[in-house]
């Protein structure tokens, strides 16, 4: 029975001049390069497959590759012999005699035993890499086109390590998700280590659990869970520690992922040479942004992922970088060749998905005169403590007086806790003025303004859904108080509820109460686009969490206009701060997850809460004020346009599927 094959299969054996002859027992991709895994006398060994190695057929006899007569050049120097690219070889497998005995003896096998063969042949073409295993099993995700394509190219052709560099917002995390469940099904993958930002870990968590079924735990603190549970989430700040670096290695981990990858363009970093130490079979980098300011981000990326694809760099800068301009490549179409092999770029505009119309307004809150005068002193109290000996980032009450600010642009109900705490144990602050602070806060919360705004704007909505946010607990109780009082139908979802209770809430939300008071637990990972409406009852100071809480409802799937209604007070920092994201930056016309690019683009010292806080405290007067908020809204506007710029040069970089046809038909 003769075979003819060019690619080396399992069951194959091959000589080695100096192991001798040996057992092909696998053939896979490590880091883009084919190798075999071979065992000889017992050993196993791996070999590269793009070297010819001599197949021995079934009698253990094998053909050495022959030599020929050697050439000489004018000068009677022998040349080197030149690259001989050899045939197909014919091999006799060792069970071709049986079978040919057992036909030419008309000895058959049973019926049962053929129909058995048969159903196996049938189930391995059923897991064959043309076929998605997990998306039967995915919970409440709404599958696309190009996500699935991208699944099916990371599996048959990226083997498993790739780069998945959608533009945000076309579900990056998805694909992530079903090709990490694929692997697992399979049974090629048993330990996993995700890598995502620590402000993410949970979120990733949740939602791996609640779309993939998948049970990861995340590892934190010096004990940490290396090695102990096979599918682990953790920060790449905690995985690289010089603390949990070794006991990462040595969990020798099948799979990585890693989220925000762009944290990985510079190879000099101990994140780059963390995870190109690593080394494990399967790796995928997820980021929006593979380019940011220089070519050799990109050629970092790539050489994580596969070494090779675009050469040594001193090959890449010689063919691709042009010198003066470290963004632009040239010979572009060659480069872009090259990386299709690695990496999968969507766009928008290639996919026909059309978002949902938003609709962003801003309701204004008609404080009282007490609440106005209450609002002021408390402001000038924290500015006072804040810039005293006691309030200083890393002294004592500084982030507790950060949250004060924040709670006072939130509810009376949430500030007088807090003031009532300053008074119990005042450490430097005066406990007179704190606890007359306070009762002054628990006269506000009786009848507070905001509240009778909210219920305003619950009333006009005609009873569509609607979920109202807030950053606080004690906020959120007492708006439930009033909608009780107001007889508005609703259920509430906070982090302190069991996972039964917080299904059984969003369960009566979906099917019967036309409210859902939720604090940031439900801005995380949920899926709640049969609501149409987001209320944000307090503004976070955070870009990121404001884009949360409104992605849980504008996002891909979405059928029906969304409204975001924003209810603020004028003269509070909450009115600053949405002037900037509103006015300045647009950011409410922003694609859901591009907030996140132009603050990675913004070069500043600390987080963008940090830099509000600073500017409110250290500016009294009003017109100073607004100048110090108008510095930093230019610098936003900014980071937008570098944005802008670096998503501009990719365009032309990494074509989509339509550029790619056209471009196939005009040549």
């Amino acid at each position: 029975m003769g075979v003819t094959d060019d690619r080396y299969e399992v069951g194959q054996r091959l000589h080695h001049p100096m192991f001798g002859e040996g057992l092909i027992v696998e053939v896979h991709t490590d880091r883009g390069r084919e190798v075999l895994e071979v065992v000889f006398d017992g050993q196993l060994r791996r070999l590269s497959a793009l070297r010819e190695w001599s197949i021995v057929d079934g009698a253990g006899t094998f053909d050495a590759p022959a030599g020929d007569a050697p050439e000489y050049s004018e000068d009677g120097e022998e040349l080197p012999p030149a690259r001989v690219v050899p045939a197909a070889r014919r091999y006799w497998h060792p069970q071709g005699d049986d079978l040919l005995q057992r036909w030419i003896g008309h000895r058959s096998e049973p019926q049962a035993h053929f129909d058995v063969r048969a159903q196996s042949e049938e189930w391995a073409g059923w897991t064959s890499a043309d076929r998605l295993l997990s998306l039967d099993s995915l919970r409440g995700v709404e599958r696309f086109p190009h996500q699935v394509a991208a699944c099916l190219r990371v599996l048959r052709d990226f083997g498993g390590r790739g780069i998945l560099a959608d533009e945000v917002g076309l579900g990056k995390t998805v694909e992530a998700g079903i090709v990490l469940k694929e692997y697992l099904l399979r049974g090629a993958v048993r330990t996993v280590l995700v890598l995502v930002p620590a402000s993410l870990c949970e979120q990733w968590r949740a939602e791996l659990w609640e779309k993939f079924e998948l049970d990861f735990v995340v590892s934190r603190g010096p004990a940490g869970q290396w090695g102990r549970h096979p599918l682990v989430i953790s920060s790449l700040e905690t995985a690289r520690h010089e603390r949990h670096r070794r006991r990462v290695r040595g969990a020798n981990y099948d799979m990585v992922v890693v989220d925000e990858a762009h944290r990985l363009r510079n190879h000099l970093t101990l994140g780059w040479k963390f995870i190109n130490d690593l080394n494990p079979r399967y790796l995928l980098l997820a980021t929006a942004t593979p380019v940011q300011n220089d070519l050799r981000e990109l050629y970092n990326l790539v050489t994580l992922v596969r070494p090779g694809t675009v050469g040594t760099f001193s090959q890449f800068r010689r063919d691709f970088l042009s010198g003066h301009d470290k963004r632009t490549p040239r010979n572009t179409p060659k480069l872009r060749r090259l990386l299709q092999s690695v990496m999968i770029r969507t766009r928008r505009g290639d996919t026909k998905l059309t978002f949902a119309p938003r609709k962003v307004e801003t309701q204004w809150v008609p404080q009282s005169a007490a609440e106005r005068l209450l609002y002021k002193q408390v402001s000038e109290f924290v500015a006072d403590a804040v810039h005293g000996d006691a309030g200083q980032p890393g002294k004592p009450h500084y982030f507790t007086l950060m949250v004060l600010q924040k709670e006072m642009g939130s509810s009376w109900a949430a500030a007088r806790g807090t003031l009532a705490k300053l008074a119990r144990a005042p450490d430097g602050l005066d406990p007179k003025r704190t606890r007359a602070f306070a009762d002054r806060a628990a006269e506000m919360s009786a009848d507070p303004s905001k509240i009778r705004t909210l219920l305003r704007c619950i009333a006009s909505l005609g009873g569509a859904k609607a979920i109202v946010f807030t950053q606080f607990r004690a906020t959120q109780e007492a708006i439930l108080d009033a909608l009780r009082g107001a007889g508005v139908t609703h259920a509430e979802f906070h982090g302190e509820m069991g996972w039964r209770e917080k299904e059984e809430s969003l369960d009566r939300f979906r099917a019967h109460e036309q409210v859902l008071v939720s604090t940031e637990a439900g801005g995380e990972g949920r899926n709640l686009q049969f609501a149409s409406v987001v209320i944000n009852y307090d503004l976070p100071w955070n870009p990121m969490r404001l884009e949360q809480r409104i992605g849980r409802v504008h996002r891909l799937g979405q059928e029906h206009p969304v409204r975001v209604i924003n209810l603020v007070a004028r003269g509070t920092i909450e009115a600053y701060v949405l002037e900037i994201l509103e006015r300045k930056i647009r950011m409410f016309e922003l694609v859901v997850g591009e907030m996140e690019e132009i603050l990675g683009a913004w070069q500043v010292q600390g987080s963008f809460e940090d830099e509000v806080f600073r500017r409110w405290t250290e500016s009294r007067n009003p017109r100073v004020r607004k100048k110090r908020f108008t510095e930093l809204a230019q610098h936003l506007v900014t980071a937008r346009k570098l944005y802008q710029q670096q998503r501009d040069n990719q365009s032309w970089l990494f074509r989509g599927a339509h550029d790619e046809h056209e471009e196939e038909s005009q040549s």
